[in-house]
């Protein structure tokens, strides 16, 4: 009985539960290719049971090549470009050196003393289920620093909750086997066995539960940001609608308006009937929404952002260049140029010479964006960074900002010189 739980049972566990912790790392760092899920299980639950088949047998070339068909499986099922491919050879390969060095790292451990039992087969019983944790253990890091790369949900603080529940195991793991070397019968062995069982099944579950939270967390910034765009858009239509309402009061009065200039002009008073011309105009540029390019969600903003900086007394100087933004996600869009727009509102507004200007062009194959606002005194420098100048402000603003930028494979750098604060981001296209 023992024999068996100790090199047939147990290996088979461990072999199920890191060739899951495989296929389920593949499919967190990203799926780009539709395949359909029944599909694609029968396909791993057929590779998993011919492995299993041949670690039987022992034969470690084949269990090799085996191992080694993981990134193919990959590549025709997850994921297809090249870069994920080399993702799928580093789990392979880094399953591959934690079984060496985790092995090596527990027989000096049971050498020198630091942890010993007596009876052989708790220290295989030990190396085997402690090896498989680790190696889990070794996935999700890759997995927090592939997704890391890719600036996406996870953070560090769930990355080390993620580690409670695999740590959790392997503490029991010693403790139990610490507890079998006082009173090591067959009904122990199947009861520790039943809870290697359960151990491995809490982490298979607490790791699909840490996925929904990352996930959470993910769309609630999502919604976040949407609700962002909602309320420029809304504010962007009200103000269309007041205008709407003051055209209709205007048209109402035209006709005495074109018969008090009409009587000034008579009356050789051209002075007093240009100024008059001159107040109508104005009055219909005010009614009107300015075109600044011809991406809608952009020119949203702008006609936002610059009635802003007129409430508080801000000059604007907006060039816009025929330049496609399309590439960029509407959400995107918003969360660009609405963060670094309203920095440099707040920052003019307390700044003698109250200036914005904004620059959008293509230079060759890339889109330029650049930002000056006047700024009387010189932001804190923290490394490559400027920290925020406002009181109890963690500066989430400008890090959507720089996601938003990493997220397009794009640049952005900050600088302030002679009184002015300067965004410059670009784009590849």
């Amino acid at each position: 009985m023992m024999s068996v739980i100790e090199y047939i049972l147990l290996p088979l566990i461990g072999s199920v539960f890191i060739l899951y912790a495989i296929f389920h790392s593949m499919e967190r760092i990203g799926i780009n290719i539709a395949v359909n899920i029944r599909k694609k299980n029968l396909i791993v639950l057929v590779y998993i049971v011919i492995t299993l088949g041949f670690a039987l047998l022992g034969n470690g070339i084949i269990n090799l090549i085996l191992l080694l068909l993981i990134p193919l499986i990959g590549h025709f099922l997850y994921n297809n470009q090249r870069l994920f491919l080399v993702y799928y050879i580093g789990f392979v390969v880094a399953i591959y050196l934690t079984d060496i060095l985790v092995m090596f790292a527990m027989q000096l451990i049971f050498e020198n003393g630091i942890i010993y039992y007596a009876d052989p087969n708790a220290y295989n019983i030990v190396l085997i289920v402690a090896v498989r944790f680790i190696e889990f253990m070794v996935l999700k890091i890759l997995v927090w620093l592939i997704q890391r790369m890719h600036h996406e949900r996870i953070t560090g603080r769930q990355m080390i909750s993620s580690f409670i529940m695999p740590t959790f195991s392997i503490v029991n793991l010693f403790s139990m086997m610490t507890f079998l070397e006082y009173y090591m019968s067959e009904e122990n062995m199947f009861l520790f066995t039943v809870n290697m069982l359960m151990l491995v099944g809490l982490n298979i579950y607490f790791t699909s539960v840490f996925d929904i939270l990352s996930r959470n967390n993910y769309l609630k910034n999502e919604l976040n940001l949407y609700k962002q765009q909602q309320e420029i858009q809304t504010r962007y239509y009200e103000n269309l609608d007041k205008k709407y309402d003051s055209t209709r009061k205007l048209v109402h009065d035209v006709r005495n308006h074109i018969q008090a200039m009409q009587h000034l002009y008579e009356e050789q008073n051209r002075e007093a009937g240009g100024q008059y011309a001159k107040d109508v105009h104005d009055m219909l540029n005010q009614l009107g929404q300015q075109y600044y390019t011809s991406n809608q969600m952009l020119n949203i903003i702008l006609n936002d952002k610059i009635q802003r900086m007129h409430e508080h007394g801000l000059t604007e100087d907006i060039r816009i260049a025929d330049s496609d933004l399309s590439f960029i996600r509407n959400v995107d869009i918003t969360t660009l140029f609405a963060n670094i727009l309203d920095n440099a509102i707040e920052a003019a507004e307390n700044s003698g010479d109250k200036k914005i200007m904004l620059r959008v062009a293509t230079v060759h194959d890339f889109i330029t964006i650049t930002l000056k606002n006047s700024m009387d005194t010189e932001p804190i420098r923290i490394a490559d960074n400027f920290q925020s100048t406002k009181d109890n402000h963690d500066g989430f603003g400008l890090k959507n900002v720089i996601r938003v930028v990493e997220k397009y494979k794009g640049d952005v750098q900050y600088e302030w010189r002679d009184h002015y604060f300067i965004t410059r981001i670009m784009f590849a296209v």
